[in-house]
């Protein structure tokens, strides 16, 4: 069964994610911020991280920083989700080595369930 670890402060949101992936037979996990996404990624070895951009006091470009310096899940790949369409954002996510900036509004629950079971086959 493939692990996903969603960071997203948005606990009603994460719940929802995390449902939606569940009936699909992927084993998820919650984080609600930077530190506890950090903990959870090295305790779980998730094959796949879905971080918010927005979370709190701290930006999600922080946590792929800090998850790039970390060898232990520095491999992990990220998709950023986020209702935070920002150029500069966007650009620097990618260069920190996501897969992909999701925008939210984008994409109903099935059609994001979908494109997360892409990058897990």
């Amino acid at each position: 069964m493939k692990k996903i670890l969603i960071i997203e402060d948005e606990r009603d949101l994460a719940e929802m994610y995390k449902e939606k992936l569940e009936i699909e037979k992927f084993q998820v996990f919650l984080a609600h911020n930077i530190e506890e996404g950090l903990k959870m990624a090295k305790k779980e070895k998730p094959d796949l991280i879905l971080l918010d951009i927005l979370l709190g006091e701290e930006n999600g470009v922080s946590f792929l920083k800090r998850q790039k310096e970390d060898k232990e899940i520095s491999q992990i790949p990220v998709v950023a989700f986020s209702n935070y369409d920002n150029s500069q954002t966007k650009k620097e996510a990618n260069t920190l080595g996501i897969k992909e900036y999701l925008i939210k509004t984008n994409f109903t629950p099935k059609e994001f369930v979908q494109r997360i079971k892409n990058y897990l086959k």
